[in-house]
């Protein structure tokens, strides 16, 4: 397969630094500075049709609001958004700091968002446009992986996308790409380990089957004042298939995690902490879990030499890799926490 590169892999959100720091605006005024930026460009047909459909769902938007949506009628007046318009929440850079699942309304009102919300954002306006976009999830290993809203052009039949990232070359795509595969295989060259910050040491290992987050959700939330924790912490479980990118087969798979609770690889203690239980791994994996421990002691840092080798089998083996399948359950303290069970990432039976 011919290989697609974006034409220009230096775009990407704004990123606050103590030289430029986040201009920090009421909601009520940075919505309207955002409103001010297209009041005297934008259609009024396009508005009206726009307001038709919000009223239809029973969205309550205000007028501010409702423009800078109708303004951004197409992916890629979305994509310019995010790039331009947008500062990176970065949340997550303190335990000190509060994590967020800002809505597309509190994007609007705070000037920014994270990579999850940021796709929330572009999903809802290019759903309010009638452009039928989808979620997809580049899946990694050791990494964060990056949410991508997905749509397909309706004359060309070719797929682009709108992602939000403070890295160079993750941000969005035009529709220049005729799989689903071909546009997630386009971010493999710039994904590389945030872990070793090594541009060779690529992460990327697949990609999920695009799905309809209306079809799941709703579309109430796409006009919340509050957090989205609900989708952000069971938008991904059993009915999302994935694909590996260097697997010629295309045979789907779960999430990692997902699969590791179905399997009982991760288990819950009675602390609400998960952890490994390797008794369920297979025995080769049980084996190589255990080796690798004993040559890479360190979870933080990128694995080497041998370990290299043994993490690969493991992961022929399982799907993951040791690291990972011990972030998986590391992680796993703050989705119970927030009060979701296991059973909410596994389809139920009617």
């Amino acid at each position: 397969m011919k290989l697609i590169l974006p034409s220009s892999f230096d775009t990407m959100s704004r990123l606050a630094t103590p030289n430029q720091p986040r201009v920090v605006r009421y909601p009520e005024e940075q919505v309207k500075y955002f409103a001010d930026l297209y009041r005297d460009s934008i259609n009024p047909t396009l508005l009206a049709n726009l307001q038709a459909r919000v009223e239809n769902l029973e969205l309550r938007f205000t007028n501010s609001e409702l423009l800078v949506l109708g303004a951004l009628d197409t992916p890629d007046k979305v994509q310019i958004f995010l790039d331009t318009q947008l500062y990176y929440n970065d949340d997550h850079i303190s335990v000190e700091q509060d994590e967020t699942a800002f809505s597309p309304r509190r994007v609007l009102q705070t000037g920014m968002a994270h990579c999850f919300e940021g796709a929330l954002f572009a999903y809802t306006v290019n759903y309010l446009h009638g452009h039928h976009p989808c979620f997809m999830l580049l899946e990694t290993t050791q990494d964060i992986e990056h949410n991508l809203v997905v749509w397909q052009d309706p004359r060309t039949q070719l797929y682009g996308c709108n992602a939000h990232s403070t890295y160079p070359g993750l941000d969005g795509r035009p529709a220049q790409y005729p799989s689903l595969r071909a546009l997630a295989e386009s971010y493999y060259p710039y994904y590389y380990s945030i872990r070793s910050n090594d541009l060779t040491d690529i992460v990327l290992v697949g990609y999920s089957d695009p799905f309809d987050l209306v079809a799941r959700f709703g579309t109430a939330w796409m006009a919340s004042d509050d957090l989205l924790w609900d989708i952000y912490y069971t938008y991904i479980d059993e009915s999302v298939q994935f694909h590996y990118l260097r697997d010629e087969s295309g045979e789907p798979h779960l999430y990692p995690l997902v699969r590791a609770l179905k399997e009982g690889w991760i288990q819950i203690d009675s602390h609400g902490q998960g952890f490994v239980s390797t008794q369920y791994l297979p025995a080769e994996a049980h084996e190589l879990w255990h080796k690798f421990w004993q040559l890479h002691s360190d979870a933080a840092k990128r694995p080497k030499d041998n370990a290299v080798e043994i993490e690969k089998r493991f992961f022929e083996l399982t799907g993951t890799t040791p690291i990972d399948l011990f972030d998986h359950a590391d992680d796993l303290q703050w989705f119970l926490a927030a009060g979701y069970h296991v059973q909410d990432l596994f389809i139920r039976e009617p």
